[in-house]
């Protein structure tokens, strides 16, 4: 889902929080929008292919784009965050 489409479902309501998951094959962070039913939209290019960010601080701004929400951080790699 593109960011345009994020913002709508925002302005909707629709989005109760978003995850930032942890991207193993590129090394980044992807942000998956999640709905009050539970469905997960990842935000995309306009192709489809989910979007990889550099960095966390990254994502986290694109989730500030689109709208307040509450994030959660989903990795594996929290021991080595510190």
């Amino acid at each position: 889902m593109v960011l345009s489409e994020c913002r709508q479902l925002m302005a909707e309501n629709a989005i109760v929080e978003a995850r930032l998951v942890h991207d193993f094959l590129s090394a980044g962070w992807g942000v998956n929008f999640i709905d009050d039913q539970g469905n997960e939209y990842p935000i995309t290019d306009s192709y489809g292919i989910p979007c990889s960010y550099d960095s966390l601080k990254q994502a986290e701004d694109i989730v500030h784009q689109v709208g307040d929400c509450p994030v959660r951080i989903d990795s594996l790699f929290r021991f080595a965050e510190r």
